[in-house]
């Protein structure tokens, strides 16, 4: 079944979470959008989220075997999490059926699905729906809703000027630290009409260091002084502020609606203080005789990422680097405009409201912002909606990496969901603590799907550039073998004659495949070791070749199960242009040919890539997404074991993750590990008679 939907033109109180995010699993790009659906699965058809207006943005939804949840589902389409589209029920009952939608403007697209008949979720932006997806249509062409005041500087600098004028005072408390060679305080400085509070850690020893300014999510609560010490353990000058002033040990102070104080009124708003606060918390990092003199990094999540933001811009010369995660308090006016607002959810109706809202906007900061910046966007995230946060991302001028987080939700709703940005600041901060610098990937930047930047024949990390002279060797050899044995039956000819038949019990198994099949010997041979496994992978191979020499490196070994891994190469174009009918066809040849011989099948995805090093510009991410989409449907068609290496080693933007390549296409040990993990659970299911995942 497919549901098309074709051209349309034209909240609550926030959770607290921390903003020290422990580092977390990242998410899978085709996992279930809501983690309790785990019998449903979403694929989208980019799978880094991203289209361009006129594309067909769209998931296939594939309700798993034995699934005990319901086959038929009610949803609604919207637009930036505002504008109903259509409102249609998926019928699941065959298994499968897609999602589809084509918008011609820049957008954020929410798809949010319930059991057919059943009641909406409750609760506003904090609603837990019982699962929902999204995606973007030219996210980096998303402008701001309305015009900043034209008094927004003036405002910010009579107000800076003023607090400036006061003398910062700081008294520091000293408390006993859990952390070995780190010592830390409480500190309490003064701003204008409040007071900054937090605290302060360093590593226990002469010398100066780096700053890291953190602040916090919504909410009241004491901090956590082992969360800052850890950080000092690194090696930084922390500085973690509390959003609010109060000693930082207090588990209570303003009411818990503090966000709503003085909202129709910029005089008078609680963010004013907030936000002067967090600037006085740089002035006092800078006062400081331990600090370098030249670092100062800020990090922060939701309402932290909001005040990060306002702070890097106030402060445009004194930030290193600004790293905010799911930041809120963007495009205030939005629900004015047909865009869903974040908190704190300014009150759309109250003119006041909206006009004083605009000077505490993170959209009408983010153009002062001068530090490379490193911004996250859940794309499902109901509490800060991600149209706003690629509005204020747009408008920052440095350097800038986006992170899609196509899976998340908010931090404190999907906190397993949001490890991309745990990961890539954990590195970012590595970066800057040995005063490498900090320069963002800025594939998002505009053009919509990014492209890893590679200025050489492999990105950064991988394989070294090939020499002309080397090129040149290459494609002799290669035409050599195209005209004396274009399949490579040659290359395990005779150990294949050297293998009996199977003994009695064996429960033999041969890989097929190509270069990640033929690396996976030598990078992990352990998979192998006293198993009646062979590897019968060759380098380079399209499934064209691997289907001529099928019989003599599969058949004639009598194994019971073939694994299959192929197709990177015929999109890569290796023995020319290849249609997906071809692929498939080939795949479905060798699917029939092992069937006849009493052969169980194995079918694997496509392991992820976002380019290939020895054919830059093939961009084959999306054309692996869809092949896989067809390899899943057929195996379940069939009655094959699917295996899904892809779901695990997607990153967000169709490549590989970096923990699990060498070179962005082929595994390391870290990959060949979760590789044989799967592996032996899809040999399991095949030769128990499963089929299916």
């Amino acid at each position: 079944m497919s549901i098309t939907l074709y051209r349309w033109c034209s909240r609550a109180r926030e959770m607290s979470c921390n903003v020290l995010l422990p580092v977390l699993l990242p998410a899978l790009c085709c996992a279930p959008a809501n983690a309790q659906q785990r019998d449903l699965t979403f694929t989208p058809f980019h799978a880094n989220g991203i289209y361009q207006p006129g594309e067909k943005v769209g998931w296939t939804v594939t309700r798993q075997n034995g699934a005990t949840g319901p086959a038929r589902l009610d949803y609604e389409i919207k637009k930036n999490e505002l504008e109903v589209l259509r409102s249609s029920t998926l019928d699941l009952s065959s298994g499968t059926a897609t999602i589809e939608a084509v918008l011609d403007e820049p957008c954020m697209v929410f798809v949010e699905l319930k059991p057919e008949g059943a009641a909406a979720a409750t609760g506003g932006p904090q609603r837990r729906p019982y699962a929902s997806v999204g995606a973007a249509v030219a996210p980096d062409r998303l402008r701001p809703s309305v015009p900043r005041p034209a008094d927004f500087d003036e405002f910010w600098a009579s107000k800076l000027k003023a607090m400036r004028a006061i003398p910062i005072d700081p008294v520091l408390t000293p408390i006993t630290s859990n952390v070995p060679g780190v010592e830390i305080s409480a500190v309490k400085v003064t701003v204008l009409d409040s007071h900054m509070q937090g605290y302060v850690a360093k590593p226990q020893r002469e010398g100066k260091f780096p700053a890291l300014v953190t602040y916090q999510g919504a909410g009241v609560r004491a901090l956590r002084p082992d969360a800052a010490a850890a950080r000092a353990a690194e090696g930084w000058l922390v500085v973690d502020v509390d959003s609010h002033d109060k000693a930082p040990d207090a588990p209570t102070g303003p009411p818990s609606n503090y966000q709503t104080i003085g909202n129709t009124d910029r005089e008078q708003s609680y963010f004013l203080n907030m936000y002067l606060r967090d600037t006085r918390a740089i002035d006092y990092v800078a006062s400081r005789p331990d600090w370098d003199g030249k670092t100062i990094v800020i990090l922060g999540t939701s309402m932290g990422g909001q005040q990060g933001l306002v702070t890097a811009a106030l402060n445009p010369e004194r930030i290193t680097a600004l790293l905010v995660n799911e930041p809120s308090g963007g495009d205030t006016n939005g629900e004015l405009h047909g865009r869903s607002a974040a908190y704190p959810n300014w009150p759309a109706k109250d003119p006041n409201a909206m006009q004083a809202g605009l000077y505490f906007d993170t959209v009408n900061f983010a153009s002062l912002v001068k530090a490379p910046s490193l911004v996250s966007m859940g794309f499902i995230d109901t509490v800060v909606p991600p149209a706003g946060v690629w509005v204020a991302f747009n408008q920052i001028p440095a350097p800038k990496e986006a992170l899609p987080m196509i899976d998340a939700n908010h931090v404190h709703i999907t906190p397993d969901k949001v490890g991309a940005f745990a990961q890539r600041s954990k590195e970012v901060l590595a970066q800057l603590l040995t005063g490498d610098g900090y320069k963002p990937n800025e594939g998002l930047t505009g053009g919509g799907r990014p492209n890893r930047q590679v200025t050489q024949a492999v990105p950064p990390g991988g394989r070294p550039p090939v020499s002309p002279e080397r090129q040149e060797e290459q494609r002799k050899a290669r035409e050599e073998q195209v005209r004396n044995d274009w399949a490579q039956m040659k290359r395990y000819r005779d150990d294949d004659a050297k293998i009996g038949p199977p003994g009695k019990g064996e429960k033999r198994v041969v890989f097929m495949g190509d270069s990640i099949t033929d690396g996976w010997i030598r990078q992990a041979p352990e998979f192998f070791q006293a198993k009646p496994y062979f590897d019968r992978g060759i380098s380079g191979q399209t499934t064209p070749q691997m289907l001529v020499r099928f019989r003599q490196d599969v058949i004639n070994l009598h194994p019971k199960v073939v694994v299959i891994l192929a197709g990177t190469n015929d999109i890569a174009g290796n023995t020319g242009p290849a249609t997906p009918e071809m692929i498939q066809d080939n795949l479905v040849s060798m699917v029939e040919i092992a069937h006849a011989n009493g052969i169980k099948v194995v079918l694997s995805s496509i392991t992820p890539s976002d380019d290939f090093w020895w054919n830059p510009g093939t961009k084959p991410a999306h054309r692996i997404a869809e092949m896989n989409i067809w390899i899943k449907a057929y195996a379940a068609k069939h009655g094959l074991v699917y295996l899904d290496y892809y779901s695990a080693m997607v990153d967000d933007i169709g490549g590989m993750k970096r923990e699990f390549t060498r070179d962005g296409v082929h595994p390391n040990p870290a990959g060949f590990a979760l590789m044989g993990d799967l592996a032996e659970k899809a040999i399991a299911a095949a030769l128990a008679g499963k089929s299916g995942k």
